[in-house]
């Protein structure tokens, strides 16, 4: 008797271990939907699911014309679907019916009790980052000046916990791109961290969403500055949630900090040589100004330190900018040309570390000028960087960038070393916007641009009419470049969009990108996703189609 009791305590015990094992299970590959009643009636849709210890919430979105959507991560497809509250109906061409357990596939619709229609989509297979802030996100997106705190979660593409903790710090960023409804963000993590397709740790990142509805012209960028030996910045796409809230795809770049380029920081060794000054208090620093001839135009500002580290010869960190945002920014220079020099490290120059930059600069500048024509870099290679210059010429020409001669052009110099061309960064109008401007037609494959464009930077132009500059220009874009475009417009960025699809198309209904046309009622959610992929695919196609023509275009003045 004594026997068969524990046989059957060692049964129940078994039971009960795989009754525990079967409920834990269930939960995580289970998505739980839960739909309450909001004010009016409407209803209030939220996704909750697990991927290992950790649980996120999602909640609907709702479009102009009623819609519901769910967008999910992707490792969310395939999961069973239990609803809490108000039930769902499946929507399929005979009518409804109701179900229980079904498996979730991206495109699936129901029918809500209230007759409206939900419609849930899985992503591409790419990180996601969820912020949770203390404050609702208009706390910030209705003010660049404001700034929030809270928690960060980033998921890899497969659901991997890569980063939870505290979120130090969000705030807006960007210029014309902050105008845009889809706001972009710079974030401080509490802990560095690693992120998938990066190197290097850090807790400074930018969120970036730009007006590219490709996606994609950055990374082309990216990887040509990449090639072409004048850098870029780790970046990867992601998908963005901001408190429960799908707010698209974004590119998560590290921000350009002497840290990420791994640059002298300067501006950490003038704060420790003034160590009463605290980051709070730089604003109530004095501020030095150098004005032109006539006393009208501020041609140089500085900030009024007592103290500077024995070494100010780096690291520095320049942007090329234009007139409006030069003025706002709390350091700077103007050239001879009229080039607008931001320092974005130092933020504050002290008057010592204005002087030294702005005469380097300067001088570099006026060894282009007397360069122009000569067939040889002695000159110039005491003060820039030859390669990095060359390859930055590249990426400019090839994209055809409407800011080449005006904004985001960022130079670097390190402790006792050259000025250096790049990273690159920022190309949403780049690669065949619709654009005209000074009589260049942006659209428009075949023309030059980088060499031809007025602007107040007129780097370009200078150094490309330096013979052995052009020499090395013809060079690596036959031999680099040219082979690395053919790749690319055959299969490489078509293939980049099919990866990046899923994703694309949540965005392009959470933003309404869908033309006009296909936002009519009577359409089916699935003809509405299917027009969202068609958008995305025909923007793609628009920059293959001007990157064909365009490689053609300057193989053949380059070596014909």
């Amino acid at each position: 008797m004594d026997k068969n009791k524990k046989v059957m305590g060692l049964f129940l015990l078994l039971g009960i271990f795989l009754l525990f094992c079967f409920s834990a299970l269930k939960q995580s590959h289970t998505v739980y939907i839960s739909i309450r009643s909001g004010d009016g009636e409407v209803p209030v849709i939220t996704a909750q699911l697990t991927s290992g210890e950790t649980s996120i919430s999602i909640d609907a979105w709702c479009s102009d014309t009623g819609e519901y959507y769910l967008f999910l991560p992707s490792w969310a497809e395939g999961r069973l679907i239990q609803t809490e509250g108000s039930g769902l109906q499946t929507v399929s061409g005979e009518g409804s019916k109701s179900f229980s357990l079904p498996i979730l596939s991206s495109g699936q619709s129901f029918r809500l009790e209230g007759g409206q229609t939900l419609t849930i989509l899985t992503g591409s297979q790419i990180p996601s980052v969820y912020l949770t802030l203390k404050h609702d996100l208009s706390h910030i997106s209705s003010d660049q000046e404001q700034s929030d705190s809270g928690q960060a979660l980033i998921l890899s593409g497969d659901g991997e916990t890569v980063y939870a903790g505290g979120l130090e710090k969000i705030k807006g960023r960007g210029n014309t791109s902050w105008e845009q409804e889809k706001k972009p963000y710079n974030i401080t993590l509490q802990d560095s961290v690693t992120l998938p397709g990066m190197t290097g740790q850090t807790t400074d990142y930018s969120l970036v969403s730009s007006s590219d509805l490709t996606f994609l012209r950055n990374r082309i960028s990216n990887e040509m500055g990449e090639l072409a030996g004048t850098g870029s910045m780790a970046c990867i796409r992601v998908n963005l949630y901001i408190n429960n809230s799908f707010e698209g795809v974004y590119e998560l770049y590290q921000r350009i900090t002497p840290e990420n380029m791994n640059l002298t920081d300067l501006e950490e060794l003038t704060e420790q040589a003034n160590p009463l000054r605290s980051e709070e208090s730089l604003n109530q620093l004095t501020t030095g100004l150098t004005l032109d001839d006539w006393n009208q135009s501020i041609t140089g500002k500085w900030w009024d330190y007592e103290n500077n580290p024995e070494n100010i010869t780096g690291g520095y960190i320049l942007e090329a900018d234009n007139a409006m945002r030069y003025s706002g920014e709390a350091s700077g220079f103007i050239l001879e040309s009229g080039a607008y020099m931001v320092a974005k490290s130092p933020a504050y120059l002290s008057e010592a570390q204005y002087q030294y930059i702005s005469s380097y600069v300067q001088e570099c500048e006026n060894v282009m000028r007397e360069s122009v024509g000569l067939d040889d870099y002695q000159a110039l290679s005491a003060y820039i960087d030859i390669p990095s210059f060359v390859g930055k010429y590249l990426v400019e020409e090839v994209s055809k960038n409407i800011d080449c001669s005006s904004t985001s052009q960022y130079f670097y110099k390190d402790q006792d070393g050259l000025l250096h061309a790049g990273p690159v960064w920022d190309y949403d109008w780049a690669y065949g916007v619709e654009r005209i401007q000074e009589e260049i037609d942006y659209m428009d494959p075949t023309g030059f641009s980088a060499r031809d464009i007025p602007g107040s930077l007129i780097w370009w132009q200078l150094l490309y009419y330096n013979n052995a500059f052009y020499q090395d220009v013809v060079s690596l874009y036959e031999s680099v470049l040219y082979p690395w475009l053919n790749e690319l417009v055959e299969t490489g960025l078509n293939q980049w969009a099919q990866e990046l699809s899923a994703s694309a198309v949540m965005d392009y209904l959470r933003w309404g990108r869908v033309n006009n046309d296909s936002q009519e009622t009577s359409l089916s959610p699935s003809a509405l996703t299917e027009a969202a992929r068609q958008a995305y695919m025909d923007q793609v196609e628009q920059v293959r189609s001007f990157l064909a023509a365009r490689k053609e275009f300057l193989y053949g003045e380059w070596t014909g």
